[in-house]
């Protein structure tokens, strides 16, 4: 603690002055001014005026606080004599009567504040001291005390305060101790400053001065510790760690600074801040970033597949897969501490440039090379990739089936049983350990070639007429070309042979043989192949036309017969007719039998 002190070989003179009981005067110690001295060295003239008289009544300021003897100087932390700052009241009472309480105090320079010396009536027991920044209102310390000495610590180096003592009288009214007092603290020097612990990543300073103003080079601010207020502690940064740390005492009020300085050791390094990059290809690869000043650290990893506690090797890892990955990090052989955990999954993105070697009307041949540039690694190793080749037509069942001719990651296949004069969507799909995985460049569209037309289906041959046969037939079936024609040919045993030809399944034969069985054969052609043909047979009738006309000629030669027949012999029966009318003429004038005699019949010439 340091006090301001008077040493002096010529005898103390105070002055004094008498007033009312209602007015207070501030009666300064050894001159005739009361005024403190706002510059960090406070001196007091100790010269009093030569016309100055010693008072007929005296009140003697109080004794100077225990041990108060040194001044250190805030500018050039010196230690020198220095008077003691006396701020004292007397009051005398104009008329007879009970006088006021009589207070005065003394200020004191001690380290990091001021001592106050109260000199009181013994009956008072609260003091105040009101003490704020000169120029702030945001700070504002209100101690109360019951002690002659107090002491208010903890203040900014070198910083002027304003300070005013106030008492509780018997009465219990607060009144005035002395005049308002403007006093400034002293400097701060190294021995003032400890090592501190508070918070683990930071440096930390612990001294009785208020230190919230200390900062780096790099201006980062202090941060008052929570749990101690006379501790400050800064945070390195991150490439401070294995670097030496610089830190400025100042003051805004002091003209001098001072500088400590810390080794920040691995010990600081969070393993939580370390930023770690892992690759998105394989092999794989984890980029950790430690401080650039750190250059005997290393860190290696480790991982396990998510849910499997067998650990692997970075360079073991296989894509499509899950991983967790903690670096250890090290100085030589000996690991300091352990990094966060970091996911690891690499998905291949293989690209197949799919092509078209060939195709036939039945079939379409691929052949691609695969790529990638994430798993460029894994290409080498055939056994863990396959392939399926498929041909699909939206219009058209897929019949599809492939092969696969792996060599490497150049591939073939063959894809069969397809339908000819077809366009289709091709596709090669990549597994790895038997599983799809996305793939680009796959794909690829073919037509095949001209083929076989479909067999017609639903052949109906049947007669029509007596000798006419009609053909029909499914018209829905795909010629599997260009060209579309149906042609049936009608034929009996190779004796009569007819061919037609039609867009459409649909014929007419006509003008056949009666009573004949024909077989027709129906056909379906492109312009390259013809179906295999599809047969049906049917029989003409009897011409029944013929026998009616014979049968109505015959019935009508006989019907004429029959007239002319009946003609003649009407025309002989008129003619006997006539003969017998003759005859029976003749007889009526032949004589009697009784008078005739028999005679001769008649000679045919005689009639």
């Amino acid at each position: 603690m340091t006090s301001l002190s008077v040493a002096s070989s010529s005898p103390r003179t105070v002055t004094t002055a008498t007033v009312t009981p209602s007015t207070v005067t501030l009666i300064p110690a050894l001159t005739s001014t009361s005024s403190i001295s706002k510059s960090p060295n406070p001196t007091t003239n100790l010269n009093p005026p030569a016309d100055t008289a010693p008072p007929a009544n005296t009140s003697l300021p109080p004794s100077p606080a225990p041990n108060a003897t040194k001044q250190m100087n805030p500018q050039a932390n010196t230690t020198q004599p220095k008077p003691p700052i006396i701020t004292s009241n007397t009051v005398t009472p104009a008329t007879s009567g009970p006088q006021p309480q009589q207070c005065s105090y003394i200020v004191t320079h001690i380290l990091s504040g001021f001592m106050v010396n109260v000199s009181m009536d013994p009956t008072t027991t609260n003091y105040t001291i009101n003490l704020k920044e000169t120029g702030q209102t945001i700070k504002t310390i209100n101690p109360t005390f019951n002690q002659s000495f107090h002491e208010v610590k903890h203040l900014k180096p070198c910083t002027e305060y304003v300070l005013n003592l106030t008492f509780t009288d018997s009465t219990g009214q607060e009144k005035p101790c002395g005049a308002e007092s403007t006093n400034t603290t002293l400097g701060m020097s190294k021995d003032d400053v400890q090592n501190g612990t508070c918070m683990s990543g930071y440096v930390c300073y612990r001294s009785e001065w208020d230190s919230s103003s200390l900062s780096t080079s790099y201006n980062i601010p202090a941060e008052q510790c929570k749990s101690d207020n006379k501790t400050f502690c800064i945070k390195p940064r991150y490439n401070d760690i294995c670097t030496d740390l610089t830190t400025t005492f100042p003051s805004e009020n002091c003209r001098t600074s001072f500088n400590l300085t810390r080794s920040i050791t691995v010990d600081f390094l969070n393993s939580s801040e370390i930023n770690q990059t892992a690759s998105t290809k394989l092999p794989a690869q984890i980029e950790p970033k430690l401080p650039p000043s750190c250059t005997d650290l290393t860190v290696g990893y480790t991982c396990h597949e998510v849910g499997k506690s067998n650990t692997k090797n970075l360079s073991d890892l296989k894509p499509f897969t899950d991983y967790s990955c903690t670096g250890q990090v090290q100085n030589g052989n000996i690991t300091l501490k352990n990094t966060a955990a970091v996911s690891f999954r690499v998905d291949c993105d293989f690209t197949l440039n799919a092509k078209v070697i060939s195709s036939t009307n039945t079939s379409i041949q691929l052949s691609w090379n695969t790529s990638s540039k994430n798993c460029g690694d894994v290409l080498p190793h055939p056994e863990t990739l396959s392939y399926v080749c498929s041909c699909s037509h939206k219009e058209r069942t897929p019949k599809g089936k492939h092969t696969a001719d792996l060599k490497g990651s150049v591939g073939t296949c063959d894809v069969r049983e397809l339908e000819p004069f077809t366009q289709y969507h091709c596709e090669v799909q990549t597994k790895y350990n038997g599983t799809l995985r996305p793939t680009t460049g796959n794909t690829v569209t073919q037509k095949t070639d001209v083929g076989r037309p479909e067999e017609v289906t639903s052949l109906h041959v049947k007669r029509t007429d007596n000798n006419q046969i009609s053909v029909t037939c499914n018209s829905e079936k795909h010629s599997n070309g260009l060209l579309k024609k149906y042609i049936a040919t009608l034929s009996n045993d190779g004796a009569e042979t007819k061919t037609l030809n039609s867009n459409e399944c649909k014929f007419e034969f006509k003008d056949l043989s009666y009573s004949t069985k024909y077989t027709v054969e129906v056909i379906f052609c492109n312009e390259k192949f013809c179906s295999k043909p599809k047969k049906d047979s049917a029989q003409t009738s009897y011409n029944i036309g013929r026998p009616i006309i014979f049968v109505v000629t015959i019935l009508i030669f006989s019907v004429a017969l029959a007239v002319a027949l009946y003609k003649i012999i009407q025309s002989r029966t008129s003619r006997s007719e006539d003969g017998t009318l003759e005859l029976n003429a003749i007889y009526e004038n032949v004589p009697r039998s009784d008078d005739i005699r028999p005679t001769e019949p008649p000679t045919e010439s005689s009639v």
